[in-house]
């Protein structure tokens, strides 16, 4: 087998990966000739995720409805598709902004049920049983708020921040089982969490048309340029622990 169909046939589940960065890596991976299995929380999302994949990337695609709030039933569904060869982890709910001040922590503590604990979930499951096979990888996502907390980014800066210190010792925990744990962790990109934050399409624009001037590449990412840290995690079999930074040189 040479590197460039090294993914063919392997089985690697996304999580979160009917939209938004997930839907992107769920698209590279298909196109590198992966069998993958699209999870979300809603049968309209998976269906839809699933149609449009199949269209535009081709290959050998599924989708499944799961919860990562519920863990019981989150760890079943992966012991159903059980051996796999890679797990990505993408779901998240919303993105959390604002004053400390004026937050909502109930509110809060709900969108840590998704990505912060969801990725525990499904990290604690891999641990404890044969999920994954040995040479497998899992692939978690942060975000940018981790290595630049800001005012008004606090509670999201924490959420992310936990993940990437996780990473380490995940790909510690999980060593004598030979399965690699690192972590994407995605600048600015075109999804629909700034709409969910009440954006309106015109807000959405002058926001990605500031951040591209400020930006060393000149633009802001659609899912498909943070992908490739994804196929790169899963690919690179020397990587392990590692926090990957795709942010257009918003770092500096």
């Amino acid at each position: 087998m040479t590197r460039a169909n090294k993914l063919a046939g392997k089985k690697i589940a996304v999580i979160g990966g009917s939209s938004g960065i997930g839907y992107g890596a769920a698209e590279i991976l298909l196109e590198a000739g992966a069998h993958v299995t699209v999870i979300s929380s809603t049968q309209d999302k998976v269906d839809h995720a699933v149609q449009q994949l199949s269209s535009s990337a081709g290959g050998n695609v599924q989708g499944r409805v799961g919860d990562v709030r519920d863990e019981d039933a989150f760890t079943k569904l992966l012991l159903s598709l059980a051996p796999l060869d890679h797990v990505v982890f993408s779901s998240v709910d919303k993105i959390i902004r604002g004053s400390l001040a004026d937050a909502n922590l109930t509110d809060a503590a709900s969108l840590f049920g998704v990505k912060f604990w969801g990725s525990f979930v499904v990290s604690k499951a891999i641990s404890k049983h044969g999920i994954v096979v040995p040479g497998g990888s899992l692939t978690l996502t942060s975000g940018a708020a981790a290595l630049r907390p800001k005012k008004g980014a606090t509670i999201g800066g924490a959420l992310n921040g936990g993940l990437i210190t996780a990473t380490v010792s995940l790909a510690d925990e999980l060593s004598p089982k030979r399965i690699r744990v690192n972590t994407v962790v995605p600048g600015l990109v075109k999804t629909p969490l700034l709409g969910k934050l009440g954006n309106s399409d015109e807000q959405q624009k002058e926001i990605y048309d500031q951040a591209a001037q400020r930006l060393s590449v000149g633009f802001v990412a659609s899912p498909e340029h943070v992908a490739e840290a994804y196929l790169y995690a899963v690919r690179a079999d020397y990587a392990n622990g590692s926090t990957i930074v795709i942010d257009g040189g918003g770092s500096f």
